[in-house]
């Protein structure tokens, strides 16, 4: 376990750089949606841990792959970085494409079952809630920081 630990934070220092990307958590209500967002991907995992394992030793239900196209509501491309992993982090699911364009998953699914949990799945109103917590700050820094800025016209 130390050992995975270990190389879980090489490979985090390693990537550093591309966390560039990603906004950084500043305000405590985000910190919460962040936590809510991490605590139901770790019972997710689970709970898909279990149904994946009932589905191969039992075949309940049957192996019935599917693929299908999920269209989330997600604006940013961090919050869709964020959302595909998480499809792809619970057993029986992997996120195949993300269009950039329109936002929209193409994912496969081990089971009908799951490929219906995916179409309405409450990760994505988690997500939304993180993005939109911090697009409302970085609206709010980028019109208070425009205040302050004069006008090159002298129209101020």
């Amino acid at each position: 376990m130390l050992t995975g630990v270990f190389f879980g934070l090489v490979l985090i220092w390693y990537w550093r750089d591309l966390l560039s990307g990603f906004p950084g958590i500043s305000t405590f209500q985000e910190l919460l949606a962040l936590l809510r967002v991490l605590f139901f991907l770790a019972r997710e995992i689970v709970l898909s841990a279990i149904a994946v394992a009932r589905t191969l030793l039992f075949s309940r239900p049957a192996v019935s792959p599917a693929f299908i196209l999920i269209e989330p509501p997600l604006t940013t491309n961090w919050g869709r970085i964020l959302l595909a992993n998480c499809i792809t982090i619970a057993p029986g699911s992997t996120t195949i494409d993300v269009d950039p364009e329109t936002g929209r998953f193409f994912v496969h699914a081990l089971t009908e079952e799951i490929a219906q949990t995916l179409m309405y799945w409450p990760m994505v109103d988690k997500i939304r809630e993180l993005e939109k917590l911090i697009q409302r700050r970085t609206k709010d820094v980028m019109v208070d920081s425009r205040s302050d800025v004069p006008d090159t016209f002298g129209t101020n």
